[in-house]
Order: C-alpha cells, then structure tokens, then sequence
C-alpha cells in the first residue's frame, strides 16, 4: 500500500495571509516618509502682467479706455496699483445705451472710482475677476444701477 502523506488544508490559506500581513506592514522597516527643515516656504507674489477684459472679450493692460459692460463705457481712465491684487483708477463712467434717453443728445456722464480685484493667473499672466465702480458724488444715476458691481469674463485655466 502506497504511503499517504497528510498535508493539513490550512497550509494553503495560511500561506497567502503571512504574504499580505509582511506587505501591509512594509516587512518591518522604519518609517522614513518626508523629511522636512527650515521654515515653510513663503507665497511668492505674483509679478507677470495682469489683464481685464471688456464686454468684447478682449484683454486690456491700464486701459484708458473701455467698455467693462454693455451699458457702461470708462474714459479718461487713471490708474495705480496695477498688477497687485487690488487695482484702482478714477475717471468717467458713460451711459453708452442712452437708457437715461440722452437728454439733448448728450451722453450723460459721472465721476467714478473704479476697483480691480479678484486676481486670477492663467498660464504666466493674470486677469481680474471683479470690477466695482464707486460714484466720486453720490449718489450715481439711475442708468447705473446694476453696473456698479461686475463680475469680469476670465478666460478659462
């Protein structure tokens, strides 16, 4: 009679859980991860050239001149800070739908002080988001109502 050699069923099952066990457990080494020292970098602050578009679409760097909506044309257009996060200028905002009817065939006009913010990088250039008009004497007409706070087209990333 042939010998018969017991193999015991376990050894099959028990043999891949030892496998996963010394994987999972990185076969007992250290734990090296990440080693860091010094201090945390710094935000290094943006220094390309910054942008806005006009109701066109197209980009403007310190327009003097520009028409940020349908309705509302900027002109004689004076600016500071530009590129930094918040961009300012003052000038003339102009009813360029004549929605106040243009009296005598006048383009109705007033003072504002315009605010650039919410700038956005795309690529190695940047656009602003938000533009805010604030009449230089208050309070501004009524065919402004509406333009004083705009969300400015950013090309997509």
């Amino acid at each position: 009679m042939p010998s018969r050699r017991f193999v015991p069923s376990v050894v099959p099952s028990v043999v891949p859980c030892v496998v996963l066990a010394a994987c999972l457990t990185g076969c007992g080494g250290p734990d090296t991860g990440v080693r860091v020292e010094g201090r945390a970098a710094t935000e290094i602050p943006w220094t390309g050239p910054a942008y806005m578009t006009d109701w066109y679409g197209r980009a403007w760097q310190r327009p003097r001149t520009i028409d940020p909506t349908q309705r509302i044309g900027l002109d004689r257009l004076t600016w500071r800070d530009w590129g930094s996060p918040r961009a300012r200028a003052t000038g003339v905002a102009s009813d360029t739908t004549c929605l106040s009817g243009c009296p005598r065939g006048v383009t109705p006009s007033y003072r504002v002080k315009v605010v650039l913010s919410g700038l956005v990088e795309r690529g190695d250039v940047a656009y602003y988001r938000h533009q805010t008009l604030v009449p230089l004497h208050r309070p501004a007409p009524f065919w402004a109502e509406g333009n004083d706070d705009t969300d400015l087209d950013v090309p997509d990333a």
